[in-house]
């Protein structure tokens, strides 16, 4: 690997010349001789081979070479900062700033117990709420470091994916429904189906095509919660998820759950982030996760419907 010229502090000491418009203000900011800030700028001048300031010029003025290393170098310097906090605050077992991001039924299920948990560990935490596209999207642009998210589509080679947990569809109807199975809904019952955008739209909506299951639908909506709560008014059956049930607790009592033929349908989650990212800690933080997923209200859903597979990390 070639090395490089200068370093942070020349960078520095160049970059409080400009900012303060003097060598005497630069020395006193920096707590040194004006002396040493002179040969400090100087010494960067010769290792870069050009000239960055007009000293000629009172106040001094940046030279076109100056210039861009001032816009450049202060973004490295912001940089250098951030890795040294982020490795002392590693050190100390503590980040300091994480931006994550969670499907919908992740953050209705364990959003608050989640960001309860990232309490002790992180100084600062921002979190948003989306779909597995929208957030995929957020992290490759470096809007956000790490996502809760399902992972049927395609995760790009620069990304790592840690299994978090997977979970069979069911078949979901009235609690006042006769009981059926899929064969006989799909012929005589209206079907509440997910927007066919969302990736539980598309994943449910291509197994029935699979299975050429042809059910009549009046309603396509974009969240499971209003998906299950149209099939407790009685206004038809869906396809659901523990998780999902999980999070219409109230619900439960007005819902039926039953079995989809072998082979079924399997929704799976993963924490997604960029490579190398988290070093060793996102193990941890993987395991911890799933158990606070699976909670007491997954458990529920499995006590009410003891032949539920267990929700199983990949």
């Amino acid at each position: 690997m070639d090395s490089v010229a200068f370093d942070l502090r020349q960078l520095r000491t160049f970059i409080s010349v400009v900012e303060t418009g003097s060598f005497s203000k630069a020395a006193q900011h920096l707590n040194q001789t004006q002396s040493a800030v002179s040969q400090l700028v100087q010494s960067l001048e010769q290792v870069l081979d050009c000239k960055l300031l007009d000293r000629s010029k009172r106040p001094i003025k940046l030279t076109l070479a100056g210039r861009e290393l001032y816009e450049q170098g202060g973004k490295l310097l912001a940089e250098s900062r951030k890795l040294q906090d982020w490795m002392h605050s590693i050190e100390k077992g503590k980040l300091p700033h994480l931006r994550i991001g969670m499907v919908d039924s992740v953050t209705q299920i364990a959003g608050i117990e989640l960001l309860k948990y990232l309490q002790p560990k992180v100084a600062h935490i921002n979190q948003m709420t989306g779909t597995a596209p929208e957030l995929l999207a957020s992290l490759q642009s470096g809007k956000v470091d790490i996502i809760i998210s399902m992972t049927n589509q395609d995760i790009p080679q620069e990304l790592a994916m840690f299994p978090l947990l997977s979970e069979q569809y069911v078949v979901v109807t009235p609690a006042d429904w006769e009981a059926k199975d899929i064969h006989w809904l799909a012929k005589n019952q209206p079907y509440i189906a997910y927007e066919n955008w969302t990736p539980t739209g598309t994943q449910t909506n291509n197994w029935l095509r699979w299975r050429n299951y042809k059910p009549q639908s009046q309603f396509s909506l974009d969240r499971a919660d209003n998906v299950l709560g149209m099939v407790a008014e009685g206004l038809g059956w869906s396809l659901s998820t523990q998780t999902f049930l999980a999070r219409q607790f109230e619900l439960l009592d007005r819902l039926e759950c039953h079995p989809l033929p072998a082979p079924g349908i399997t929704r799976q989650l993963a924490v997604i982030c960029r490579k190398g990212e988290f070093g060793n800690m996102i193990e941890e933080f993987v395991e911890d996760i799933r158990n606070i997923i699976l909670g007491k209200k997954v458990r529920e859903v499995q006590r009410r419907w003891s032949w539920i597979e267990e929700t199983e990390r990949d």
